[in-house]
């Protein structure tokens, strides 16, 4: 995601389209995430065209409770990629695990059990270990910037993981009566929309134009990673995600979810945006404590 976004960046810089400053930054990427939307969407109606008639309230309410949450997420997760390496946000996102059983305790009034607080308490230790500085993990082609303030992208991401939190609840609670099918694509269209409207809010209307297109469309290497997010990370991944997460428990979804930090750090590692340094490993290495903890609590 956060590989596919830069080379978009880098793409726009070969046309009169500029990106000076935080605002338009953030329009960028609001388009470039309704261009990747607007694309699953069409990929998943093409595919699914049959199934989408007769939407009931709860595709339509879930679908866009599920899209709104998601979307905003991914915007600040985004946004929070800019400024912390990849591995860090994947573990930061992790955090669901954590929030999942809490939100769980506070909405449906059951007892907070020692081993979720013991949880808690590593997770939060590993989150600040991460958070430290760590210019060892830099290699030529990492792509994060320094932050106008410290910590901005780990609380950008963590504020994500919140509303991930509150995606995977919403997943739960309307995917036990909502068509997988059609929740999946009202919530692929939604997250284009919301993407769309605060981008153009921002000003990114600059960025739909011939030049931009026609840049990028000759651009093999981001038309490539494109591709992978919208019709892989984005239409697949969520179809599979809103139909069978609802099978199991939301704190069991999210111990498993919790596998984004080791892809995470073997695709930021292979693809060389950074390298393994000793606070990646040990606060990654304290945060899958925290998740294993869990597990173990939900076995």
């Amino acid at each position: 995601m956060q590989i596919s976004s830069a080379i978009f960046e880098k793409s726009l810089a070969n046309t009169a389209v500029t990106i000076e400053n935080t605002r338009a930054e953030l329009a960028a990427r609001c388009i470039f995430n309704c261009w990747r939307f607007a694309v699953a969407a069409g990929g998943f109606l093409l595919i699914t065209f049959p199934r989408q008639r007769g939407f009931s309230r709860a595709d339509l309410v879930g679908g866009g409770v599920v899209g709104l949450t998601f979307c905003v997420g991914i915007l600040l997760q985004l946004i929070g990629l800019r400024y912390t390496l990849p591995s860090t946000s994947s573990f930061l996102t992790a955090l669901s695990v954590i929030f999942a059983p809490l939100a769980q305790t506070l909405l449906f009034r059951r007892p907070l059990g020692s081993r979720t607080v013991v949880a808690v308490v590593v997770a939060l230790l590993g989150m600040f270990i991460l958070s430290q500085p760590n210019p060892h993990a830099a290699t030529s082609e990492t792509i994060t910037e320094k932050p106008p303030f410290p910590h901005l992208g780990e609380i950008l991401t963590i504020i994500g993981a919140l509303l991930f939190t509150v995606q995977i609840l919403s997943i739960d609670h309307f995917g036990q009566r909502a068509n997988p099918a059609r929740l999946t694509f009202i919530m692929l269209l939604i997250t284009c929309l919301v993407s769309l409207i605060i981008g153009v809010g921002l000003g990114g209307l600059r960025f739909n134009n011939a030049a931009a297109f026609t840049s990028l469309a000759h651009d093999r290497q981001f038309l490539g990673y494109f591709a992978g997010l919208a019709l892989v990370s984005s239409m697949l991944s969520q179809y599979m995600m809103n139909r069978y997460q609802p099978l199991v428990a939301p704190a069991i979804a999210a111990v498993v979810y919790c596998l984004e930090p080791v892809f995470g750090t073997l695709f930021s590692g292979g693809f060389g945006t950074e390298r393994l340094s000793t606070i990646t490993v040990v606060g990654g290495s304290v945060i899958v404590v925290a998740v294993l903890i869990v597990a173990r609590r939900n076995a």
